[in-house]
């Protein structure tokens, strides 16, 4: 019965042929796997500056209506007190003696 017979014997060289393929492999997927986590960090970090970016974007939008609407207020006050410096309006004078 003619087949395939396995040596079960190691040399040294076999050895270390097999540690230093393993820690070649070993330290280039370490070295990959640490660009990808720098990578992850950097886009974490930037989402999160881009949130807080959303967030001064919203407030100051808020801040800008809120001066829009004090503008508008202002102008109106003046147009009334315009008006009732010429007499017209709600103020009737009375005259006491």
């Amino acid at each position: 019965m003619g087949g395939l017979t396995f040596e079960w014997t190691f040399r040294a060289g076999d050895l270390l042929t097999l540690v230093g393929g393993l820690s070649v492999a070993a330290a280039f997927l370490y070295r990959r796997g640490g660009d990808d986590v720098t990578t992850r960090l950097t886009l974490r970090a930037m989402r999160d500056e881009l949130a807080e970016m959303k967030d001064e974007f919203k407030s100051f939008g808020e801040t800008l209506k809120k001066v829009a609407i004090q503008e508008m207020q202002i102008g109106l006050l003046m147009k009334w007190y315009d008006e009732l410096r010429n007499g017209h309006g709600y103020v009737e004078r009375h005259d006491k003696k």
